[in-house]
């Protein structure tokens, strides 16, 4: 809601100037500087005004001026202008690394002011955000719990790990935290499906595979190599699906918490629905997700039924939702330590979920 609210103040203050700004110049694809089109040598509100205006009049194309096509999706619209908006602010340092980073990434170009495009900044409580990765921390209470949400953008699905205890397949339980310090450049992580414990299959992590079996009992999830999350119920998942998916990822636990349409589902294949400290992987869009940590067996947070867990998912409104592991596996870190409160400060774990900044080279 706050970047919706923003997004509508940048649009107003466009409308209010552009009855200040004079038409663009007959011969301003001439101009000097990328995206001038009031003539005036650089790039300021009042060109992303005359943009708004040329917009709204359906006198802006991308052929005509091909600079103005900010975030280099083929075409000139809003997002251009708020890019403008945006650079004029001191927001953007370079056009050409910004198109360059939208352009390629796994976001929409309309998130890209989730991004930070003048360097790395950092919070006190773990927030982070670059041209290619933005963390944000969001807490809550719903049905006597608390919980709190790491709000996730990444632009390469590199970003997006996972970890074994002991460093290989089968390497047994780590504490979370241990996991975590061995991801370089690590902001946030959250314990993984415990698949340790059963090695049903499909096994893939960082895209190599570990077990292609596919069990028939349990709800699946894929990652795949273009930011989609696939949810699939038990059962569905066949080999020639999966043969011919580019998965990155891939957690057999479950159940899976939203229906087709993002509505909560009341019913689940899962032994634990009582209430009980929760993990769970949201997805948004590609490039767009979240990790949901919910405490519980205490006398401040109860926990949740796996019914309140997917109604809280469709609340927030994530597209897909995935149960992990809870109970006193339940546990997310951030660069700044432990952000929730597990039970009994948590256990080892045998693998996490975590992301880290892109990799240099």
């Amino acid at each position: 809601m706050k970047n919706a609210f923003k997004k509508i103040a940048c649009l107003l203050l466009c409308l209010l100037l552009t009855a200040a700004v004079p038409s663009a110049p007959a011969r301003a694809e001439e101009a000097p500087t990328l995206g001038d089109l009031t003539g005036d040598g650089e790039t300021t509100a009042a060109d992303a005004a005359a943009m708004l205006r040329a917009l709204a009049r359906g006198t802006m194309e991308e052929q005509s001026r091909p600079d103005l096509d900010f975030t280099k999706n083929g075409e000139i619209d809003s997002a251009d202008v708020r890019a403008a908006l945006l650079y004029a602010a001191g927001g953007i340092a370079d056009w050409v690394s910004f198109g360059e980073r939208v352009s390629s990434g796994l976001c929409s170009e309309r998130l890209f002011d989730h991004f930070s495009y003048t360097g790395a900044k950092t919070t006190e409580s773990g927030g982070y955000k670059s041209d290619t990765v933005a963390v944000s921390f969001l807490t809550g209470r719903v049905e006597k719990s608390n919980y709190v949400l790491a709000d996730i953008y990444i632009q390469d699905i590199s970003c997006f790990v996972t970890a074994f205890g002991a460093e290989k397949f089968r390497g047994g339980a780590e504490p979370a935290h241990k996991l975590f310090e061995r991801i370089d450049g690590g902001i946030v992580a959250m314990n993984g499906d415990y698949y340790s414990i059963h090695v049903f299959g499909p096994v893939v992590r960082n895209g190599e595979i570990f077990k292609d079996y596919i069990t028939r009992d349990w709800d699946i999830a894929l990652l795949q190599s273009d930011g989609e999350l696939a949810v699939y119920e038990h059962d569905t998942l066949t080999n020639s699906v999966f043969s011919s998916t580019s998965v990155y990822q891939s957690w057999v636990f479950g159940p899976s918490l939203l229906d087709e349409d993002g509505s909560a589902k009341t019913r689940f294949r899962s032994r634990v629905q009582s209430e009980n400290p929760r993990s769970a992987l949201g997805y948004y869009e590609p490039g767009h997700y979240a990790f949901l940590a919910v405490d519980g067996r205490s006398g401040e947070s109860e926990g949740l039924t796996m019914k309140q867990l997917a109604q809280l998912c469709e609340d927030l409104g994530f597209a897909r939702a995935y149960n992990m592991d809870g109970g006193q596996s339940s546990i997310l870190l951030s660069q700044a330590g432990v952000v929730n409160e597990p039970y009994h400060n948590g256990r080892p774990v045998s693998d996490i979920l975590a992301i880290r900044e892109v990799p240099e080279g």
